[in-house]
């Protein structure tokens, strides 16, 4: 049975201060990394959205925050952070949370939220895409650089942007609950996978622009990769990274997470998609994305989506 979560916006400073401890918790970020009760507000006044996970009894167990931003000629919100304390992760509140902040955004009259995550959390990922209904098409790689989160494991801070077209068919069919197609068992592999001392080892990235769609497989648990090798985990950063350029630039966008027979890793499914448009991005940025099949494009900012850890 689900928790009796109650989802709010924030409203005092208790709120806020709340919300910079359960960043220091999720995250293990240090003082210089924290986004503070202060910027929180100002944020918020200025057209940001925090909501609150709340539990009678526990307090404050998670929250969403985002701010106003501009895409493709029109506004939207992009959610910036995710987070849920550990012992309710799994238990529903990260899902409460973005279908709050949906009906949030969609009563202020807007269409998109985009956020970022890591495409090497399969967990995150399958919330973002088969149960939410996002589809990503931008690569942004080494996004942060190294920060101080022990969960990156001073590994590059690569990052997919998720687009979260709330009026689409697709996501109101999420909304309603209902599953996405699975893909088919023969859609093309990008990659293959062996297992090195219990650990799952990846070919080189194969890419074939002929398929409608493609299977790019990652490991099912990234940190017991990462604690093993970190060495392994550069390579599995590297392939994911080669797998995205290609396949973004040729007009394909991943659009599911599908279960494998093989329980070390779940594969991304990405589609050939119509061109998205084309949108001027922050400089500073390199990214990729499908534009079919033209060079990729510059983006900026922040996070890494997680259900039960947050987004960055």
């Amino acid at each position: 049975m689900e928790p009796a979560v109650a989802v709010r916006a924030a409203r005092g400073r208790e709120d806020y201060d709340a919300c910079v401890g359960l960043q220091h918790e999720v995250w293990g970020l240090s003082d210089l990394e924290i986004t503070s009760a202060i910027q929180l507000i100002a944020t918020v006044h200025a057209g940001g959205l925090l909501l609150l996970a709340e539990v009678a009894g526990e307090g404050i167990v998670g929250f969403s925050y985002g701010f106003a931003a501009w895409s493709d000629g029109a506004a939207h919100l992009h959610s910036d952070m995710l987070a849920v304390l550990p012992a309710w992760r799994g238990q529903g509140v990260g899902v409460r949370l973005k279908w709050a902040q949906r009906e949030a955004v969609l009563a202020r009259g807007l269409g998109l939220v985009t956020w970022t995550f890591d495409p090497m959390r399969a967990k995150n990922a399958r919330l973002n895409l088969r149960h939410l209904g996002a589809i990503a098409r931008e690569f942004l790689p080494d996004l942060y650089g190294r920060t101080s989160s022990a969960l990156h494991h001073g590994l590059a801070t690569d990052r997919l942007l998720a687009r979260w077209q709330l009026r689409s068919p697709r996501v109101r069919r999420a909304a309603a609950g209902h599953a996405l197609e699975a893909p088919s068992a023969g859609s093309a592999r990008l990659n293959d996978v062996r297992l090195r001392g219990g650990q799952p080892v990846s070919s080189d990235p194969r890419f074939d622009g002929d398929a409608r769609r493609l299977l790019l497989l990652v490991p099912s648990e990234w940190d017991a990769v990462c604690r093993a090798d970190l060495g392994l985990a550069r390579e599995w950063q590297s392939v994911v990274r080669r797998s995205f350029e290609a396949a973004f630039a040729h007009g394909y966008a991943a659009t599911d997470v599908a279960t494998l027979p093989d329980a070390a890793c779940v594969a991304y499914v990405l589609e050939k998609l119509t061109p998205s448009p084309s949108r001027r991005a922050a400089p500073g940025r390199k990214t990729t994305r499908s534009r079919t099949p033209r060079r990729a494009s510059r983006a900026g900012r922040r996070g890494a989506a997680r259900a039960g850890r947050g987004k960055r």
